[in-house]
């Protein structure tokens, strides 16, 4: 390896580093997160994620967990104010399906795709490869591949935790 490489990659790393600080800037502290969508009202989440490529939190009124691609966010507002003891936001190093293979199955899920039938879905998640959900409908007794790239929305309804120690 030559100095010049040394240096390139040190001055990356200090750019990386310098992005991180700016964006903890804005978000230290939030415990929850309201999202704007293309295709939703206004969501408040709490617990909130921020992955690679998703936003992630827990319903303020029922125990499901809302994921949502960046491409569907409109807008983001962080809110730092509310319950002392609900967790702050964390940042996963995990795209969304990098955090769906870590999900115990089956679990109860619904999901929305893009398109004109963009309706909720419900079903049973099985399995998940790094492009598609595996999933069983009512409907159906084989179960169905969903892109995760065509994913909306996607919600989990029997996940306690998520990856979390709160």
């Amino acid at each position: 390896m030559h100095i010049e490489d040394i240096f390139e990659d040190l001055e990356a790393q200090f750019a990386a580093a310098s992005l991180t600080n700016q964006r903890d800037s804005f978000t230290t502290n939030a415990k929850a997160i309201e999202l704007n969508t293309s295709t939703l009202t206004p969501r408040e989440l709490i617990a909130p994620i921020i992955g690679v490529d998703f936003m992630a939190g827990m319903d303020t009124l029922v125990p499901i967990w809302h994921f949502f691609p960046m491409r569907t966010i409109h807008k983001v507002i962080f809110h730092t104010d509310g319950d002392a003891e609900l967790p702050k936001l964390r940042n996963f190093a995990l795209d969304l399906a990098g955090i769906i293979q870590t999900l115990p199955t089956p679990c109860a899920i619904r999901w929305r795709v893009s398109g004109p039938d963009d309706f909720i879905r419900s079903g049973q998640l099985h399995n998940c490869t790094s492009n598609l959900l595996f999933i069983y409908t009512s409907a159906q007794n084989r179960p169905i591949a969903v892109p995760i790239a065509a994913l909306e929305q996607l919600s989990i309804e029997s996940v306690d935790n998520l990856n979390g120690d709160f």
